[in-house]
């Protein structure tokens, strides 16, 4: 394989070509699907790889990809598929055409007269005339530069049945068929035109051959009266042409030459006789004139034309410089990319530091060297060099014309050297001017539009494509138009205030990047954003996992439960009131100490540094639920003596005829109700002691604490911060609007306290919450 092109032979040539057609044209997946496209891709990539020790190897890798491509096709669209077979057309034409020329030369059995042979015959004389013509010009042809074979390839196309390029039809094996065309007349042009000089010089020796046939017929059934007429030319000048006409024949064959005397005898108003054996004699020259000059020499170019037609057939030329291959072999092909970053000292500069930090997979190195990032399962590296402050590139060389230039030619040279010329590699170049050689995108992150003018001297130095991250994006976008600079500008709010926005970022750089390294880029912008997600899941799993505990977790008051005593006693009933309010003390401990956990944790996931002061939340005095217990025995004593009053009653009413069996049942049924009922109560406490949880009121407002801690840390511009007003507002009201399924899952949590599917629905709605603040804040 050359530099940059690939030398296949013509059956893997076409399966290549073929392959890309389909990909151009079946955009929607209609014969191959894009899982389907991304499985034969890791299948060629596993066999390439097995053939190439230590790498892949990317000749290797497009045919097995090509190969398995048009095995599937082949299965869905036959027709398509056998367009990887050459074209039997072709080698038709090269027989039919000559043979046909040579028919038609055969067929025309008369020389200007059907008994005569004009040694001045125009039809001969046209045919030699012609192909001496052609000699002529493909002589000069090797001194002038190539034209491109658009003829033949027009041609071709028409031949074929084809539309014109790059016109759609809307039919899958119609476009196909055009677009592999098209693409294989550009790849073999060399060949097409080989192919079709092959059929001009095989029909051109077909039509002379045809022409001796005629002569040679016709000389079989008829004698031939040979002579030559003119009113023009005297026989001192037909004498001059013919003898220089045939020395070719005198000069390689057996024949005698000619005089003027032999001429002027042989004039067709002479009244000589002519003999047979001199006719046969100019019969036979004029064969032989034939195949010296048109016939064997024909013959001889087209079997050459072939010779190398074939020999290019061994190695077609597959540029791999082309935008397709070059974004194939990107798929497989690991990236290194560079961005420099230019920042200045502020909240800009901080912000995208720690954005990057996030997705890191180690610190930053002490010294100026560059910063690995972190890497991609197929070894792509995304690396971050920060330009020392003070950094100046070196001064332009402004070199000086003969006899001296104006200084607006020298203002006008010095400006298209800092456009065109990029940093190129020398001996005596410091590590910082290494580095930006190898700078594959420009950040420039300023405090102000004036920071811009600094830098710009260092941006048409490197050369190279540019993102401005700006405080204020419209006078910064102004100052970048003027001072020539091609970037393209972004609020620097929009783009690290948190990682929702990292996705702008990453697609403005993925335009910008070089073709030869987007899909790696793309590759690392899909992982940033998987880690970001990641991140994000892992973040809402702990928020969630903590408002699951604090909906189960309950505190025993340590009282006993309500008996009679607390109706007569004030002072069991202040103990129990004390009790109940420590116990809420106790819940609200374990709720600040579990937020601080969370936030402790959030900080370690957000890797923003020392953990920061909890978010301030609203007041969590009230909203508990209670669970008071009461003493079963005692309601059932104290039901018996209500419903033996009641059964009392009844027997005064009577005048005592139920005999006390009015007072005995009540006193049964009242104390037994009293007894289920305070049992019943009871269910949420099987220890037997009052426990105190946290209602629904208090969990929705911790939900609000814990959301906006999230957002702080989360939030890569309020570094231990508080949060501003307008975002209370938005978290409150996003979590009213669930407040009902919120409550719900409360209760879920309250009565499975193991399931790990209410931690999993809370997670789901933090998330939804949570997005739909930060696509507004």
């Amino acid at each position: 394989m050359e530099e940059g092109v690939l030398l296949l032979d013509e059956a893997s040539a076409r399966q290549l070509v073929l392959a890309r057609a389909v990909e151009d044209v079946d955009t929607q997946g209609k014969i191959l699907s894009a899982v389907e496209r991304e499985q034969i891709e890791r299948e060629a990539l596993e066999a390439s790889r097995g053939k190439a020790a230590g790498g892949v190897d990317f000749p290797e890798y497009l045919q097995q990809r090509a190969r398995r491509m048009l095995a599937v096709v082949e299965n869905r669209q036959p027709r398509i598929a056998a367009l990887q077979d050459p074209e039997g057309w072709q080698r038709w034409l090269l027989l039919a055409i000559p043979l046909a020329a040579c028919v038609l030369g055969a067929a025309i059995d008369r020389i200007d007269n059907p008994h005569q042979v004009n040694m001045l015959s125009p039809p001969l004389l046209g045919v030699l005339a012609w192909n001496l013509t052609v000699y002529v010009v493909m002589l000069l042809s090797l001194f002038l530069p190539r034209a491109p074979h658009l003829p033949v390839a027009g041609l071709q196309r028409w031949l074929a049945g084809l539309p014109r390029p790059g016109r759609r039809t809307g039919r899958l094996h119609t476009d196909v068929l055009a677009r592999f065309h098209e693409q294989w007349l550009r790849v073999t042009a060399s060949q097409q035109w080989l192919w079709f000089k092959q059929l001009l010089h095989l029909s051109a020796g077909g039509w002379a051959l045809g022409l001796a046939f005629s002569i040679v017929l016709g000389g079989i059934v008829r004698e031939y009266r040979v002579g030559w007429e003119s009113t023009l030319l005297d026989v001192g000048q037909v004498h001059a042409f013919l003898r220089a006409l045939f020395a070719p024949v005198v000069a390689l064959l057996p024949f005698e030459s000619f005089s003027v005397a032999d001429l002027q005898r042989m004039s067709f108003h002479s009244g000589a006789a002519i003999g047979v054996e001199e006719a046969r004699r100019w019969v036979w020259m004029y064969l032989a004139l034939l195949f010296l000059l048109v016939v064997i020499p024909r013959a001889v170019l087209a079997a050459w034309s072939g010779w190398r037609r074939r020999r290019l057939a061994r190695a077609v030329r597959i540029d791999l410089r082309d935008p397709y291959f070059v974004q194939v072999l990107a798929r497989v092909s690991p990236a290194r990319i560079t961005i420099g970053l230019v920042a200045a000292s502020g909240p800009g500069r901080d912000a995208v530091l720690r954005m990057l930090h996030q997705v890191a997979d180690r610190a930053p190195p002490a010294d100026d060297a560059p910063w690995t990032v972190f890497s991609t399962a197929k070894g792509d590296v995304l690396r971050v060099f920060e330009v020392p402050p003070g950094f100046q590139p070196p001064a332009a060389v402004v070199t000086a014309q003969a006899g001296g230039g104006s200084p607006a030619q020298a203002w006008l040279q010095d400006l298209v050297g800092r456009f065109k010329s990029a940093p190129r590699p020398q001996e005596n170049r410091d590590a910082v001017q290494a580095t930006l050689a190898d700078t594959d995108l420009m950040l420039v992150v300023p405090s102000k539009a004036g920071d811009l003018r600094q830098a710009s001297r260092l941006l048409h130095w490197v050369a190279q494509p540019t993102l401005v991250l700006a405080p204020d994006d419209d006078a910064c976008g102004e100052a970048a138009q003027q001072l020539g600079i091609g970037a393209q500008v972004l609020p620097v709010e929009r783009v690290t205030a948190h990682w929702l926005g990292d996705a702008v970022l990453l697609d403005a750089a993925a335009a910008r990047v070089a073709t030869t390294k987007r899909a790696g880029f793309e590759r690392l912008a899909a992982t940033w954003k998987d880690r970001n997600a990641v991140r994000f899941g892992e973040a809402m799993r702990v928020l969630a996992t903590e408002l699951a505990r604090a909906a189960r977790d309950s505190e025993d008051v340590g009282s006993a439960p309500v008996s009679l005593r607390h109706l007569v006693n004030a002072a069991e009933r202040d103990a129990t009131q004390r009790a109940r309010e420590g116990a809420r003390h106790a819940l609200l401990q374990r709720l600040r100490a579990g937020e601080a956990a969370v936030l402790a944790e959030l900080v370690q996931i957000h890797r923003a540094g020392a953990p920061l002061a909890p978010v301030a939340g609203a007041r969590m005095g009230g909203g508990f639920s209670e669970q008071q217990p009461v003493d079963s025995p005692q309601a059932g004593m104290a039901g018996a003596a209500t419903g033996a009053a009641v059964g009392a009653g009844i027997d005064l009413l009577t005048g005592g005829l139920t005999l006390g069996a009015a007072a005995a049942l009540g006193a049964m049924i009242g104390g037994g109700a009293a007894y289920v009922a305070a049992a019943w109560r009871n269910r949420g406490s099987p220890g037997g002691q009052p426990q105190v949880q946290l209602g629904d009121e208090l969990l929705q407002t911790f939900t609000e604490s814990l959301v906006l801690t999230y957002l702080v840390v989360a939030h890569r511009t309020l570094p231990g911060q508080e949060p501003p007003a307008a975002w209370r507002s938005e978290v409150v009201a996003a979590v009213e609007a669930r407040r009902d399924p919120f409550s719900e899952l409360w209760q879920q949590s309250r009565q499975a306290p193991q399931a790990d599917t209410t931690v999993s629905a809370l997670a789901t709605m933090l998330e939804d919450i949570v997005r739909d603040v930060l696509e507004r804040v």
